[in-house]
């Protein structure tokens, strides 16, 4: 599989990982809700948990707003990889998109149970960043330390482009 093609992958593995989180996320809040919400209280500083309420409190269509926002970011970001050679975006971008998967199968460690897109974040998310990176790696494209930095950079932006993307979309959905 060339690289490029590898790229392109992006918004496609964003796309059906976010597709079980979709469709999973509501039932599953309406049971596990109070326990997220406790468990968050306890490592978030203050100032962020109304808008960690804010996209608890969210329904489905509610949620498919902002993923869909944030398919675009991944779409531009493979694009402009893709098109111009310009890799940072993607890089941060896919980092940031790994990370949630790990995150993913860290809640379903810290809850003792399935968490929604615990199954695309082991058989998609995580398989899509073993192919990718060494890849990335082996053309030329990055070295191991500068992932690591775009690893970092992805951490640093993930909370707040969520965040963001969330309340953009609640603008949008309230314009519509």
């Amino acid at each position: 599989m060339s690289t490029t093609t590898l790229i392109w992958l992006f918004p496609i593995a964003f796309m059906l990982h976010d597709f079980e989180e979709l469709i999973g996320f509501e039932p599953w809040l309406k049971h596990h809700g109070a326990d997220v919400r406790a468990k968050l209280e306890k490592i978030l500083p203050a100032v962020l948990l109304p808008r960690i309420d804010a996209v608890l409190g969210k329904s489905t269509a509610q949620f498919a707003v902002p993923i869909a926002l944030i398919f675009l970011l991944t779409a531009v970001a493979s694009f402009v990889a893709v098109e111009f050679q310009s890799y940072g975006f993607f890089l941060a971008a896919s980092a940031a998109f790994t990370l949630h998967g790990l995150m993913h199968i860290g809640q379903a460690i810290t809850m003792r149970r399935y968490v929604p897109a615990l199954a695309t974040s082991m058989l998609i998310v995580l398989p899509y960043g073993a192919l990718l990176y060494p890849r990335l790696v082996a053309d030329g494209i990055v070295t191991w330390p500068g992932l690591l930095l775009y690893g970092l950079i992805g951490i640093l932006a993930i909370l707040p482009i969520i965040l963001g993307m969330h309340w953009l979309g609640e603008k949008l959905m309230r314009g519509l």
